[in-house]
């Protein structure tokens, strides 16, 4: 969460209107940093499109299908 952290402050500058987002990631240990990515893209000026989707440790084959329907369900709610 540290990383994209840094990334999201300078996005909020940004100021975006109109723009949809979700946020996905790997977790080993709590699992917040979805949750928090959601808001600060909220913050943003996003609107959230997802709830998010997390993975624990590295995806094995059931969580990269799941990584897969997510993809195809944002394109169909951004190009909506």
């Amino acid at each position: 969460m540290v990383a994209i952290a840094g990334i999201l402050e300078e996005i909020e500058g940004l100021r975006f209107k109109d723009k949809k987002a979700a946020a996905f990631g790997c977790y080993g240990w709590s699992g917040e940093s979805v949750q928090k990515m959601n808001e600060l893209l909220k913050k943003a000026g996003f609107e959230i499109v997802h709830e998010g989707l997390r993975c624990l440790w590295n995806p094995d084959e059931e969580s990269l299908q799941k990584c897969i329907s997510f993809g195809r369900e944002i394109s169909t709610k951004v190009l909506h």
